[in-house]
């Protein structure tokens, strides 16, 4: 955990601007909630949302961190707010690397990595499940946007989780011990995403404001597809560096629309086409 992560003035601005938004999605009837969770409300796609996002993907000390864990090279995965209302439940202990096919004997017959499903069966109890685990790809950040507390439902986690292997059981009440990431607004809460993790239960009077940014190898699919969704005058401004991380440049030819080595990769629109005979 890093305290005071965010600055007061630009934790203000950020607060502001995802409290407008957020209300103004739901005022409009356009807000997601996570299914059965009607008071968990998500605002998805920030960096279309205000350029004040920016700033929790380009931060130095956390880009350190994410750089420590995935390498030089990774992608955005996702920038999305995680807002509980009073009143919601707590939420499933999982983690963000459910994806990742486990590593196998040569004699092991292993699941297809397209056959894997979310909500397979995990494991109750807190143990390696195999001598050997998958390295991490996907890593965390949720940012306090308010203060997390006991009380409004702040972010759980089983510590050494991520050392076994497995995925958790989802029932409820978690079977598992966890602790609780309780931290003071501006707080930058990291953690790899093996590790079992959930959203607490928001038994207080108050909405609870985090966003959440995950980055992922270079080769992984991301949660937020960039190339297809991101609005055009965000693209317009964003800056080299950015553009990278979201997926616009090739990596080691993968990504690339005719010409591996541009630094933006070129849109349909300017793509080559059928040519005529010389």
């Amino acid at each position: 955990m890093l305290p005071q992560a965010l600055e007061p003035p630009e934790l203000t601005t950020i607060e502001r601007r995802l409290v407008s938004q957020a209300n103004s999605e739901l005022f409009q009837g356009v807000s997601y909630t996570n299914p059965g969770h009607e008071n968990n409300q998500w605002v998805n796609m920030l960096l279309n949302k205000g350029p004040e996002f920016e700033t929790l993907v380009l931060h130095p000390q956390t880009t350190r961190i994410i750089k420590f864990l995935l390498g030089d090279d990774y992608l955005i995965s996702c920038v999305d707010a995680q807002i509980k209302h009073p009143g919601d439940p707590a939420m499933p202990l999982h983690t963000d690397q459910w994806w990742m096919p486990k590593p196998v004997y040569p004699s092991q017959r292993t699941l297809p990595p397209g056959s894997i499903k979310r909500n397979r069966v995990g494991v109750k109890a807190l143990k390696p499940t195999s001598p050997m685990i998958a390295p991490v790809v996907t890593a965390n950040i949720m940012w306090m946007i308010s203060d997390f507390t006991e009380e409004n439902g702040a972010t759980v986690l089983v510590p050494k989780s991520h050392l076994s292997g497995a995925q958790p059981d989802g029932s409820l009440p978690h079977p598992v011990e966890t602790v609780q990431a309780v931290g003071k607004k501006g707080t930058a809460l990291i953690f790899d995403g093996r590790l079992w993790h959930a959203a607490g239960e928001n038994f207080s009077q108050k909405v609870r404001y985090g966003i959440t940014c995950t980055f992922c190898g270079p080769q992984f699919r991301q949660l937020e597809n960039y190339t297809r969704g991101l609005r055009p005058e965000v693209l317009a401004r964003a800056s080299p560096l950015l553009l990278q991380r979201l997926g616009f440049k090739a990596w080691s030819t993968y990504g690339h629309t005719g010409d591996p080595d541009l630094d933006v990769s070129s849109p349909g629109t300017s793509a080559l086409g059928p040519l005529g005979d010389c």
